[in-house]
């Protein structure tokens, strides 16, 4: 089964965007609906012009970066952005960003730890109830109904 790289397999190197999109993408891509569209460097722009993720350093992006970036996919076809930016930042002031990043890729993976914030369970909740809601879509068209007279 496939699962999120840890703050430890994240590549410990600054990388380009195009390096960056190449990446998320490639990360994000098996968790993500058929109608769900893939990171674009527009995207990335826009996240660093409305604050969303930090400002990359000299055009390059780090760990941090990488981290706010595979949440933000996983999560934005679900929770609005400045909703899921609200709880990062929220958490960010009493946690780390690795341990943070960490919690919700476990949690995200179904594993339930006692320091996991409720909102990362929650949110997990949230986005498989999403995907298994997506799942039925075509079992549902495939049902013949006959009119009832």
């Amino acid at each position: 089964m496939n699962s999120l790289p840890n703050w430890q397999q994240l590549p410990d190197l600054e990388l380009y965007l195009d390096q960056v999109l190449l990446y998320v993408n490639q990360q994000t891509n098996p968790f993500l609906a058929d109608r769900e569209k893939l990171l674009t460097s527009s995207m990335v722009n826009n996240y660093v012009k409305h604050g969303y993720i930090p400002k990359p350093n000299r055009k390059k992006y780090n760990r941090t970066h990488l981290a706010h970036l595979i949440i933000l996919s996983i999560c934005k076809p679900i929770f609005p952005i400045a909703a899921i930016q609200e709880i990062i930042e929220a958490l960010e002031e009493k946690h780390e960003v690795a341990i943070l990043y960490n919690a919700f890729v476990n949690c995200f993976a179904g594993v339930e730890l006692a320091e996991q914030p409720l909102i990362l369970q929650k949110a997990c909740q949230t986005i498989q109830s999403y995907h298994e809601t997506l799942a039925l879509i075509p079992e549902l068209k495939g049902e013949i109904h006959e009119p009832k007279f």
